[in-house]
């Protein structure tokens, strides 16, 4: 299988508190990562008044997405990056 992300396993992933390994789909996210890279067909949703801004990809050759969700929170950027690994 292709991997999507082009890094170094450096990147501090942590699991979604709601997801086990046993359960499906798998989800994994870390916070404003220095760097991120996916493929695939892209979906982008604002709201808040500007406030946030999701981005959805959705891979091309499966099922899984990744999803990017920016913020700002009391005066600084904030994004999480979490995809579904299963």
């Amino acid at each position: 299988m292709k991997n999507w992300l082009n890094l170094s396993n450096n990147i501090p992933w942590e699991n979604q508190k709601n997801t086990t390994e046993k359960s499906n789909p798998v989800n994994r996210y870390t916070n404003s990562p220095p760097q991120w890279e996916a493929t695939g067909r892209v979906i982008v949703n604002c709201y808040g008044d500007g406030g946030a801004i999701d981005i959805r990809i959705m891979e091309t050759d499966s099922d899984k997405q990744h999803q990017v969700n920016i913020t700002i929170e009391d005066g600084k950027l904030k994004a999480r990056v979490s995809e579904q690994t299963r």
